[in-house]
Protein backbone atom coordinates (compact mmCIF):
# COMPACT_ATOMS: atom_id res chain seq x y z
CA UNK A 1 0.00 0.00 0.00
CA UNK A 2 1.35 3.58 -0.75
CA UNK A 3 2.12 5.52 2.09
CA UNK A 4 2.65 8.95 0.28
CA UNK A 5 0.65 10.12 -2.87
CA UNK A 6 1.64 12.92 -4.62
CA UNK A 7 0.63 15.65 -7.59
CA UNK A 8 3.01 17.77 -9.39
CA UNK A 9 2.84 21.73 -9.68
CA UNK A 10 5.57 24.39 -10.48
CA UNK A 11 7.92 25.61 -7.40
CA UNK A 12 10.39 28.03 -6.48
CA UNK A 13 12.66 28.43 -3.50
CA UNK A 14 10.72 29.61 -0.81
CA UNK A 15 11.94 32.15 1.74
CA UNK A 16 10.83 34.52 4.07
CA UNK A 17 9.58 37.56 3.74
CA UNK A 18 8.14 40.61 6.07
CA UNK A 19 4.28 41.27 5.96
CA UNK A 20 5.07 44.69 4.20
CA UNK A 21 6.94 42.82 1.55
CA UNK A 22 5.95 41.49 -1.45
CA UNK A 23 5.04 37.32 -0.84
CA UNK A 24 7.81 34.93 -2.68
CA UNK A 25 6.93 33.82 -6.53
CA UNK A 26 8.58 31.43 -8.83
CA UNK A 27 7.32 31.27 -12.07
CA UNK A 28 3.95 34.10 -11.36
CA UNK A 29 3.10 31.58 -8.93
CA UNK A 30 3.15 32.77 -4.61
CA UNK A 31 4.69 30.15 -2.67
CA UNK A 32 4.46 29.88 0.83
CA UNK A 33 6.85 31.72 2.68
CA UNK A 34 9.65 29.96 5.42
CA UNK A 35 12.45 30.06 7.07
CA UNK A 36 15.44 27.81 7.58
CA UNK A 37 16.42 27.42 10.90
CA UNK A 38 19.42 24.38 10.43
CA UNK A 39 20.94 23.07 7.87
CA UNK A 40 21.30 19.09 8.48
CA UNK A 41 23.07 18.17 5.70
CA UNK A 42 23.66 18.99 1.83
CA UNK A 43 19.32 18.19 1.27
CA UNK A 44 18.03 18.33 4.20
CA UNK A 45 17.02 21.31 6.83
CA UNK A 46 14.37 22.56 9.23
CA UNK A 47 11.98 25.20 8.57
CA UNK A 48 9.64 27.37 10.06
CA UNK A 49 6.77 28.08 8.28
CA UNK A 50 4.01 31.11 8.97
CA UNK A 51 0.90 30.52 9.41
CA UNK A 52 -1.97 30.21 6.11
CA UNK A 53 -4.74 29.13 5.32
CA UNK A 54 -5.77 25.56 3.52
CA UNK A 55 -8.53 24.18 0.75
CA UNK A 56 -8.76 20.30 1.17
CA UNK A 57 -10.35 17.93 -0.68
CA UNK A 58 -10.75 14.01 0.06
CA UNK A 59 -11.38 11.94 -2.87
CA UNK A 60 -10.96 8.26 -3.70
CA UNK A 61 -7.69 9.28 -6.23
CA UNK A 62 -5.51 12.23 -7.08
CA UNK A 63 -7.42 13.80 -10.06
CA UNK A 64 -10.83 14.10 -8.23
CA UNK A 65 -9.29 15.68 -5.58
CA UNK A 66 -7.36 17.89 -7.57
CA UNK A 67 -10.85 18.64 -9.83
CA UNK A 68 -12.43 19.51 -6.40
CA UNK A 69 -9.93 21.88 -5.14
CA UNK A 70 -9.98 23.77 -9.23
CA UNK A 71 -13.38 24.22 -9.24
CA UNK A 72 -12.85 26.05 -5.35
CA UNK A 73 -10.15 28.05 -6.96
CA UNK A 74 -11.85 28.82 -10.30
CA UNK A 75 -15.14 30.46 -8.03
CA UNK A 76 -16.99 27.56 -6.84
CA UNK A 77 -16.99 29.42 -3.43
CA UNK A 78 -19.04 31.49 -1.22
CA UNK A 79 -18.11 34.78 -3.53
CA UNK A 80 -17.43 33.30 -6.76
CA UNK A 81 -14.27 34.33 -6.97
CA UNK A 82 -11.14 32.89 -8.88
CA UNK A 83 -8.30 32.33 -6.17
CA UNK A 84 -4.96 32.28 -7.47
CA UNK A 85 -3.16 28.87 -7.00
CA UNK A 86 -0.36 28.94 -4.41
CA UNK A 87 2.23 26.44 -4.46
CA UNK A 88 3.31 23.30 -2.42
CA UNK A 89 0.43 21.30 -2.89
CA UNK A 90 0.05 19.22 -0.11
CA UNK A 91 -1.14 15.48 -0.13
CA UNK A 92 -1.70 12.74 2.40
CA UNK A 93 -3.27 9.42 2.12
CA UNK A 94 -6.01 8.90 4.28
CA UNK A 95 -8.70 6.35 4.70
CA UNK A 96 -11.99 6.57 2.94
CA UNK A 97 -15.09 4.85 3.81
CA UNK A 98 -16.24 1.99 1.83
CA UNK A 99 -20.04 2.49 0.16
CA UNK A 100 -21.84 -0.06 -2.17
CA UNK A 101 -21.53 -0.92 -4.93
CA UNK A 102 -17.46 -1.07 -5.02
CA UNK A 103 -15.46 -1.23 -7.47
CA UNK A 104 -11.93 -2.04 -6.83
CA UNK A 105 -9.82 0.03 -8.87
CA UNK A 106 -6.83 0.94 -5.75
CA UNK A 107 -6.77 -1.44 -3.41
CA UNK A 108 -9.15 -3.59 -0.78
CA UNK A 109 -8.31 -1.23 1.89
CA UNK A 110 -9.79 1.74 -0.09
CA UNK A 111 -7.12 4.00 0.52
CA UNK A 112 -7.73 7.89 -0.66
CA UNK A 113 -6.32 11.36 -0.93
CA UNK A 114 -6.31 14.30 0.77
CA UNK A 115 -4.93 16.82 -0.98
CA UNK A 116 -4.60 20.38 0.20
CA UNK A 117 -4.09 23.79 -2.00
CA UNK A 118 -2.46 26.42 0.24
CA UNK A 119 -4.50 30.06 -0.24
CA UNK A 120 -2.73 33.43 -1.13
CA UNK A 121 -1.10 35.35 1.94
CA UNK A 122 -3.99 38.01 1.36
CA UNK A 123 -6.12 35.50 2.81
CA UNK A 124 -6.57 34.42 6.38
CA UNK A 125 -9.66 32.19 7.72
CA UNK A 126 -12.34 35.33 8.35
CA UNK A 127 -11.70 36.46 5.10
CA UNK A 128 -11.26 33.52 2.50
CA UNK A 129 -14.34 32.48 0.58
CA UNK A 130 -16.37 29.40 1.84
CA UNK A 131 -16.10 26.81 -0.19
CA UNK A 132 -19.78 25.37 -1.76
CA UNK A 133 -18.21 21.77 -3.49
CA UNK A 134 -19.39 18.74 -1.32
CA UNK A 135 -16.33 17.80 0.77
CA UNK A 136 -14.24 20.89 0.24
CA UNK A 137 -13.03 22.42 3.53
CA UNK A 138 -11.61 25.15 4.43
CA UNK A 139 -9.04 25.59 7.42
CA UNK A 140 -6.59 27.69 9.10
CA UNK A 141 -2.53 26.19 9.24
CA UNK A 142 -0.92 27.42 12.54
CA UNK A 143 3.03 27.73 12.35
CA UNK A 144 5.07 24.84 12.43
CA UNK A 145 8.64 23.73 12.84
CA UNK A 146 9.08 21.36 9.96
CA UNK A 147 12.06 18.72 9.12
CA UNK A 148 12.47 18.51 4.96
CA UNK A 149 14.38 16.41 2.57
CA UNK A 150 14.56 17.74 -0.85
CA UNK A 151 15.73 15.07 -4.10
CA UNK A 152 15.26 15.53 -7.82
CA UNK A 153 14.34 13.37 -10.18
CA UNK A 154 11.02 10.90 -10.50
CA UNK A 155 9.03 9.90 -7.46
CA UNK A 156 8.39 6.20 -7.58
CA UNK A 157 7.49 4.26 -4.52
CA UNK A 158 11.11 3.27 -3.46
CA UNK A 159 12.79 6.81 -4.31
CA UNK A 160 10.00 8.38 -2.00
CA UNK A 161 10.54 5.24 1.37
CA UNK A 162 14.24 5.84 0.46
CA UNK A 163 13.96 9.37 1.00
CA UNK A 164 11.32 9.13 4.05
CA UNK A 165 13.69 7.15 5.61
CA UNK A 166 16.91 8.69 5.44
CA UNK A 167 14.99 11.82 6.60
CA UNK A 168 13.34 9.91 10.04
CA UNK A 169 16.92 8.75 10.93
CA UNK A 170 18.61 12.58 10.46
CA UNK A 171 15.69 13.84 12.39
CA UNK A 172 16.62 11.75 15.16
CA UNK A 173 20.04 11.66 14.86
CA UNK A 174 20.14 15.40 15.43
CA UNK A 175 17.99 15.60 18.62
CA UNK A 176 14.34 16.31 16.89
CA UNK A 177 11.03 14.53 17.36
CA UNK A 178 8.09 13.46 14.86
CA UNK A 179 4.92 15.02 15.33
CA UNK A 180 3.09 14.10 12.50
CA UNK A 181 3.16 11.79 9.66
CA UNK A 182 4.98 12.38 6.28
CA UNK A 183 3.58 15.09 3.58
CA UNK A 184 5.16 14.36 -0.19
CA UNK A 185 5.51 17.79 -1.53
CA UNK A 186 5.58 17.73 -5.42
CA UNK A 187 6.33 20.90 -7.21
CA UNK A 188 6.88 20.62 -11.13
CA UNK A 189 4.51 20.50 -14.12
CA UNK A 190 4.06 16.80 -15.88
CA UNK A 191 5.85 18.02 -18.83
CA UNK A 192 9.11 19.03 -16.37
CA UNK A 193 12.56 16.88 -17.75
CA UNK A 194 12.30 14.26 -14.50
CA UNK A 195 16.25 15.65 -13.53
CA UNK A 196 15.25 19.33 -12.84
CA UNK A 197 11.87 18.65 -10.86
CA UNK A 198 11.85 19.35 -7.33
CA UNK A 199 10.43 17.14 -4.70
CA UNK A 200 10.49 16.95 -0.89
CA UNK A 201 9.45 14.56 1.97
CA UNK A 202 8.58 16.94 5.10
CA UNK A 203 7.42 15.91 8.89
CA UNK A 204 6.62 18.15 11.60
CA UNK A 205 9.12 18.33 14.60
CA UNK A 206 10.09 19.31 17.61
CA UNK A 207 13.37 19.81 19.41
CA UNK A 208 13.21 16.99 21.96
CA UNK A 209 12.94 17.09 25.25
Amino acid sequence: MRSLIFITLSIGYITSFSASATPPQYNGTETLAYTVTAKLSDNIEIRDYAAAVKVTAIESSQNSAFRQLFKYISGANSVNTQIAMTTPVANESVKVAMTTPVEMTMDAAGQGMQMSFFLPSMYDSTTAPKPTGNGVTLSPVPAKTVAVIRFSGLRNDDKVQQMTTKLRTAISDNGYVITSGPVLMGYDAPWTLWFKRRNEVMFEVQAAQ
